[in-house]
């Protein structure tokens, strides 16, 4: 193998580590993003489960308080 030889192997096994390397940062950074984007939606999916549920007791709360109040409240007299 001559020296020129030499060198574009030398080159070329660079640019292969070099592809590598910046392959790897960008699938890194992809996967990343994509588990945030993840952690992200799993929050936003247990805020509304969270939110239903509150506005869920707030009705029933109410339908129980209407109910009570309907049962403590004296009878209508029709005139």
């Amino acid at each position: 193998m001559t020296e020129e030889q030499k060198m574009e192997e030398g080159k070329r096994m660079f640019s292969i580590f070099a592809a590598r390397m910046f392959e790897q940062r960008v699938l890194k950074a992809y996967r990343e993003k994509v588990a945030r984007e993840r952690q992200q939606q799993f929050l936003r999916e247990l805020e509304d489960e969270e939110n239903l549920t509150k506005e869920r007791e707030a009705k029933k709360q109410s339908a129980n308080q209407k109910k009570k109040d309907k049962k403590n409240s004296p009878p209508r007299r029709i005139s």
